[in-house]
């Protein structure tokens, strides 16, 4: 069953310090089946339905976030949901963790379990297990060395979202240059990343982010002129409402 699922574990770092690490990020991506060659005209074919992953972390790590997909913590441990498994499709999730201070080696970090429902039964199966293993060491090269630039792209895209939401509360709370800077200094850090690193998603991401902004904007001041009544204003703030269909817009 496993070699139907192909997964793909990445740290942000080789090594942490064995004083512990406050944040540690763990890349995820996986896929059913070799990847697609080329587009085709036809749908995927649906593999399996309602993939599930378990994370069960060892003592001394903690996940604090999970980013990418929906997730529930439970006595077992992490349960998250990643959707349906078409073949040659390939998805990602993240997975932030905190790790206590231990001795120097190569350590247990956490175990996975993924599941999921066949295409035509309600039965669930196993698709695989695995131990994750970690570097815990003392030697400052290994601990200093960059992080994994491909995990640090994921890491700095995730934080997209709660930057969104701190944004749209300033300006719901009718501080609009204080919502249109909290957007504005993430996207100049996305820029900044795309001239150094040359990967175009920084800059799409930005350039999404941008048009947002002035949307938010734009919204934000048709509802300043707008005629209401001041006590039912008061009861109803400033709402900006977008779905997936406008980001997808916005980023052709």
């Amino acid at each position: 069953m496993s070699s139907i699922l192909d997964v793909f574990y990445t740290w942000n770092r080789e090594a942490i310090p064995v004083s512990g690490e406050k944040s540690l990020f763990l890349l995820i991506e996986w896929r059913s089946g070799p990847p697609a060659k080329r587009q085709l005209k036809t749908p995927p074919k649906l593999l399996f339905r309602e993939v599930e992953l378990l994370i069960k972390p060892e003592d001394g790590i903690r996940i604090k976030a999970v980013h990418g997909a929906r997730a529930k913590e439970s006595d077992v441990g992490w349960v998250i949901g990643l959707g349906n498994a078409y073949k040659g499709k390939t998805k990602s999730l993240l997975l932030e963790f905190t790790a206590v201070s231990q001795s120097a080696g190569k350590k247990p970090a956490c175990s996975a379990y993924w599941s999921a429902l066949k295409t035509k039964q309600e039965q669930r199966v196993l698709l695989r297990r695995e131990q994750i293993n970690l570097i815990v060491s003392a030697h400052l090269g290994m601990i200093r060395k960059e992080p994994d630039p491909r995990v640090q792209k994921y890491v700095k895209l995730s934080q997209t979202t709660a930057i969104m939401k701190q944004s749209l509360r300033a300006f719901e709370r009718g501080r609009s240059e204080e919502g249109s800077e909290i957007i504005k200094r993430h996207t100049d850090e996305l820029l900044i990343l795309a001239v150094r690193s040359g990967d175009l998603e920084y800059y799409r991401e930005a350039h999404i982010l941008n048009r947002l902004c002035l949307y938010y904007e734009q919204t934000h001041e048709q509802s300043c002129y707008e005629p209401t009544d001041m006590e039912e204003d008061s009861n109803h703030p400033f709402q900006a409402s977008f779905d997936n269909d406008y980001y997808e817009k916005e980023a052709k």
